[in-house]
């Protein structure tokens, strides 16, 4: 799973005048929009402020897996091993977490709801001391990307074992994000940057700034220029929880069922595509130091790389 981090700081424009800034809240955050005037013809700002909202909103009701009521959570709550109906836009989420886990040795596996809320970062709530290995084990076999089914007409989701239960969290703001710059240059809006939860897409060219793990507010250790791209950032160091002078992680590890235990401390994935940058940032994570640059060379990632010292 991961967690939107506030890593990236504007740091400047290209522009005398500064940007209109819209925002609100979705999915448990905040997004914001920063958009030069001119570039404004046909529409108010107004008129953004409330497309975008409405927008994120009637995702959130099918991504959300702290919604009862949402999609996602319909999904996780039967316990049916038929073609379930979800609506399509569940389904390309979920193909395109399914993807990027089948190009990162399926390091990014959407279906570890029940691992997530076992070690207290989900939606049952914190835990002060970590599971048994005998939870783990019985959470574990729960899981597996390769017991959940897509189809596509009409739009469904099957999964092999009724425990099943999927987060789409890793992939969800980024593929949001793509959508929302679709519609805004349908109305003709070409210079702005769009963020959500710390992560960020630009459209023309912006600054942004890439903080240093636990730095203060305001310091940036990267300034990257942003040209039609996007960039998100996952980290192990704003949630965890400690436990016998031990930190566990948020951030866990399919392959063992575990908060991983390596020496990054955030990766940042540079890529043109939102969705792209949120899961690949989480699977690099997960893959740790040398794995997860083997991977990013393999696809030709940009990455910003932050380990803590030994």
């Amino acid at each position: 799973m991961r967690f939107a981090f506030l890593l990236l700081l504007l740091c400047g424009c290209s522009r005398d005048d500064p940007p209109v800034a819209l925002g609100g809240r979705t999915m448990g955050t905040t997004w914001s929009l920063k958009v030069y005037s001119p570039t404004y013809r046909t529409v108010s700002p107004s008129f953004v402020q409330t497309k975008i909202q409405h927008q994120l909103d009637e995702w959130e009701n099918i991504l959300s897996h702290w919604r009862p009521d949402s999609a996602v959570s319909r999904f996780n709550a039967s316990s049916s091993t038929d073609w379930i109906s979800v609506p399509g836009e569940l389904v390309e989420v979920v193909e395109l977490a399914q993807q990027i886990g089948n190009e990162t040795d399926h390091a990014l596996d959407i279906t570890l709801a029940p691992l997530i809320d076992l070690w207290g970062f989900g939606a049952t709530g914190r835990r002060e001391v970590p599971p048994t290995e005998a939870e783990i084990a019985k959470a574990k076999a729960q899981c597996g990307w390769q017991r959940l089914h897509t189809r596509h007409e009409p739009p469904a989701l099957r999964k092999d074992i009724p425990e099943l239960r999927i987060n789409v969290s890793a992939v969800a703001e980024g593929w949001a994000m793509d959508k929302i710059a679709r519609q805004l240059e349908l109305i003709e809006l070409s210079n702005f940057l769009f963020e959500i939860g710390g992560e960020v897409l630009a459209r023309g060219e912006w600054r942004v700034g890439v903080q240093t793990p636990a730095a203060p507010p305001g310091e940036a250790a990267h300034t990257l220029l942003l040209k039609n791209q996007s960039i998100a950032t996952s980290g192990v160091y704003r949630q965890h929880f400690g436990a016998a002078g031990k930190e566990y992680s948020h951030i866990l590890d399919p392959r063992n069922g575990r908060p991983i235990e390596h020496s990054l401390e955030s990766v940042t994935v540079v890529d043109d595509f939102a969705a792209q940058a949120d899961g690949f940032a989480t699977a690099l994570m997960v893959l740790g130091p040398k794995e997860g640059r083997r991977v990013a060379a393999q696809y030709h990632l940009n990455v910003v790389w932050f380990e803590h010292k030994k």
